[in-house]
């Protein structure tokens, strides 16, 4: 199988390397050419200071992860870059010493910094600046990348909670709840125009609160009542009253927020699924308990067998509320069915 060098090259991690071979290894001929310059050169010496530039520029690399673990630039940004200039001077500094004693043994050389001490200040001085100058520019394209990640982890947050609003959307506009609506309203035409007008009222209301809520990430429990006391009046129209919602919120947490559709879905689950009549309400309670709100009801003994619970709105609904506060909804299927809501302030 034949390589493919160009591919190999653009690799991120290939290129990474490449980067600060070059770097590392043009720097130490650039500072060594900077300390030799009305001096004698060799060029053995210029591949020795290249492969000591190499060694830094890893050094100061590898160790600048353990840097940003200890001291992460998000919280300290000053401190940390001072460490950042104080390690890489330390580090730096020692491995040139290093390598200059080495060359020293093998090439039989006396090394003492009496003799060397005009040279390892300039060495010294020479680091330092090359130090703050790498943190500085450190720093910069950390910042950057940390920034186009932020932005690039909120577009995508953004982008998923418009696919979940257009899926909320999209079970709202199902054609069969149209259907069956225009049909409720066809037999009322027959026998009472006066809640056949509330009727289309209350459709009207609830299509007008699912498209304008679309791009609205977040609703008044007040607003989200309202629409749900609107989509209350299709269900008892359609079922008589044997639909009861108890709703036990005061008018603080009314003004909390919710994703919106987030109730009606839950009120549209508990009428799916459990059997009731005038002779067999089914009763749902709303309230409020420390920092959730919950909605609960029995569960009927007779149960939809049509409707088979496939949990989409569920799920939906947890999705939202984990894009949007970081925390779960709590559901509890036992005797009754109880879901609970985070609530956001």
């Amino acid at each position: 199988m034949e390589l493919n060098y160009q591919t190999i090259f653009y690799r991120p991690a290939v290129r990474k390397h490449l980067s600060i071979l070059f770097i590392g290894f043009l720097l130490g001929i650039l500072l060594y050419s900077f300390i030799k310059f009305n001096d004698s050169q060799s060029y053995l010496e210029y591949y020795l200071s290249g492969f000591l530039g190499v060694l830094v520029s890893y050094g100061v690399y590898y160790s600048n992860s353990k840097l940003n673990q200890i001291l992460p630039f998000k919280k300290l940004p000053g401190t940390r870059i001072l460490a950042g200039i104080i390690w890489g001077l330390i580090l730096s500094y020692s491995i040139v010493i290093l390598g200059f004693w080495s060359y020293s043994v093998v090439m039989d050389y006396q090394f003492s910094f009496e003799n060397e001490s005009s040279l390892f200040i300039k060495i010294g001085i020479l680091l330092f600046c090359v130090a703050i100058i790498y943190n500085v520019i450190y720093f910069a394209l950390y910042s950057y990348n940390y920034f186009a990640k932020v932005q690039v982890k909120e577009l995508a947050i953004q982008r998923k909670q418009a696919e979940l609003q257009l899926n909320v959307l999209k079970s709202q506009l199902r054609p069969h709840f149209l259907f069956n609506s225009i049909n409720v309203l066809t037999s009322l035409f027959h026998k009472d125009l006066a809640l056949a007008e509330l009727f289309i009222r209350a459709l009207a209301k609830s299509y007008d609160y699912t498209l304008t809520t679309y791009n609205s990430t977040l609703v008044t429990v007040k607003e989200e009542l309202a629409f749900v006391n609107a989509y209350l009046l299709l269900i008892q129209t359609r079922f008589g009253n044997g639909f009861d919602l108890m709703v036990e919120l005061d008018d603080s947490t009314q003004e909390t927020n919710i994703p919106p559709l987030t109730l009606q879905l839950l009120i549209e689950n508990a009428s799916k699924h459990n059997f009731f009549d005038n002779e067999n309400p089914l009763k749902v309670k709303l309230y409020r308990e420390r920092n959730e709100l919950i909605i609960t009801n029995l569960k009927s003994d007779k149960t939809n067998k049509k409707n088979v619970s496939t949990k989409l709105g569920l799920k939906n609904i947890s999705s939202r509320y984990a894009i949007l506060t970081g925390k779960k909804i709590t559901i509890l299927d036992n005797e009754s069915f109880t879901v609970k809501l985070p609530v956001i302030v």
